[in-house]
């Protein structure tokens, strides 16, 4: 399973000039915002990266400023920009808490944009939200289907999986168990928007997911954070801790340092800078992000890998005989 790491256009810093990144995803609004798709309309040759990029609809940050996307305005953008290998669906992600009738007018939608790009494009992905009502989402992928897709996005997973406040109880196994009864139904490429961490990859490349995305690696860097193998945070700043997470104590640096050595991590000999450079943490979490496959630890995502791991060989046994 393939790791896309979420950057912005000027990102600071670029792990790619250190260390092999498989994928990047940018975002329209952030493209729009820069300029940048007016002047060269390379993305690869702005961000000084050779491999695939993706860019994201930016729907998200388009609202987060107030902006009400537009399917014309993202479809210019979209037509400037010739390097990039997929470009994802404008679509409305519902919430755990919408009534049905607001369900299905977002996911109307985002099919109407779907409908719109794909006549200008033929390298648009489709954007299928995750929502508790399963039967509804059922049936708009198969809407999905008619069009053949190369591979469908499989986003609104976050506030199941990592957050679940709002949620229906036991969220983190249904949503999961709904990418693996696609997987398993449509052996249809698969990507996660927005899932790509430690603790989830072992789960999502079980499942046989072909590739998720995070931009987790700045976040957390930003907030004084490391990412660590097999799931958590730690803060090592120094600074005060307002909410979440622990501070890293002297094992888990060890931890870390073990990690990082034993993978090849090509920037080691720099890892006092942990506490004080942003920089040096973004790398860090980077390479933990893109690495770390092994089995959670402890808690509901280590039961529900061996849950998985389960299903899955009942499933090999039962095809046996």
């Amino acid at each position: 399973m393939r790791i896309i790491l979420g950057t912005p256009i000027n990102s600071r810093p670029k792990p790619w000039l250190y260390f092999r990144v498989p994928a990047l995803m940018v975002n329209a609004f952030d493209i729009l915002r820069s300029g940048i798709y007016e002047e060269d309309h390379s993305i690869k040759n702005s961000l000084q990266y050779d491999g695939e990029v993706w860019m994201d609809s930016g729907g998200f940050q388009f609202l987060r400023y107030g902006k009400i996307p537009d399917i014309e305005e993202l479809a210019r953008i979209y037509d400037q920009v010739w390097d990039a290998r997929y470009f994802l669906n404008l679509d409305y992600p519902p919430s755990p808490t919408d009534s049905e009738h607001d369900l299905e007018t977002k996911l109307r939608r985002s099919l109407d944009n779907y409908e719109h790009l794909i006549k200008k494009f033929d390298n648009v992905l489709p954007v299928l939200h995750y929502h508790w009502k399963t039967d509804i989402i059922m049936r708009y992928l198969l809407k999905y289907l008619n069009f053949n897709p190369k591979c469908i996005a499989i986003g609104g997973l976050v506030p199941y999986v990592l957050i679940s406040r709002g949620a229906p109880k036991n969220s983190r196994r249904t949503a999961l168990g709904f990418l693996l009864k696609i997987k398993r139904e449509t052996d249809l490429c698969i990507h996660v928007l927005g899932l790509g961490s430690p603790v989830i990859n072992p789960i999502l490349s079980m499942i046989n997911i072909d590739s998720t995305d995070t931009s987790t690696w700045r976040v957390k860097a930003a907030y004084g954070k490391v990412v660590m193998p097999g799931g958590g945070e730690r803060h090592v700043s120094g600074r005060a801790i307002n909410f979440g997470g622990k501070k890293a104590t002297s094992d888990d640096l060890a931890r870390l340092y073990e990690f990082l050595r034993s993978t090849g991590f090509p920037v080691l000999d720099r890892f006092d800078d942990i506490k004080l450079s942003f920089e040096y943490r973004a790398l860090v979490n980077a390479w933990v992000v893109l690495n770390s496959f092994e089995k959670p630890g402890s808690g509901v995502f280590r039961n529900i890998y061996d849950e998985v791991t389960n299903e899955l060989a009942k499933e090999v046994l039962e095809r046996a005989y």
